[in-house]
């Protein structure tokens, strides 16, 4: 069986900056298009992906490393990685909102799908360096990007 990663809405903007973690997230891309792991991803977090990618290319454009498009962002990662909604994730989210309240609903999408993903093998979310809503979510691993490794 492969190695299977979620990515949390950040690792996957890192996709099209220089920022820490960005050639680590890209080779994880690269990995999972030549049948090496494979790399999921929520739409809730891709939806947010494209508010933090657009408010860059207002306020921050210096920091992308291309001019991308939002859209076409989104639906190059249709195209390029595993984007999964389903019932099973949909009930993970809910109770992992109800036991987590506070949690921002992306990174919660992320760890649902994790959980949803992790029957067969434990599936770690994929995070930024310094993401804290993790810390104590019991129910999944979460893996820095600094940290993952691919084989």
């Amino acid at each position: 069986m492969l190695k299977r990663f979620v990515f949390d809405a950040g690792p996957f903007i890192l996709l099209f900056t220089n920022e820490k973690g960005s050639d680590v997230a890209r080779e994880a891309v690269t990995s999972h298009e030549r049948g090496e792991v494979e790399v999921f991803i929520h739409p809730n977090n891709l939806a947010e992906a494209y508010g933090v990618i657009s408010e860059m290319i207002k306020e921050k454009r210096g920091m992308l490393t291309m001019d991308v498009e939002p859209e076409i962002v989104i639906r190059s990662a249709y195209a390029t990685v595993n984007v999964i909604q389903d019932e099973g994730t949909t009930v993970n989210l809910g109770m992992l909102k109800l036991k987590y309240r506070d949690k921002p609903w992306g990174d919660l999408s992320s760890a649902a799908l994790a959980l949803r993903l992790s029957n067969e093998a434990r599936t770690p979310v994929v995070i930024l360096d310094y993401e804290e809503h993790f810390e104590d979510l019991k129910e999944v691993e979460a893996v820095k990007i600094s940290d993952l490794k691919l084989k």
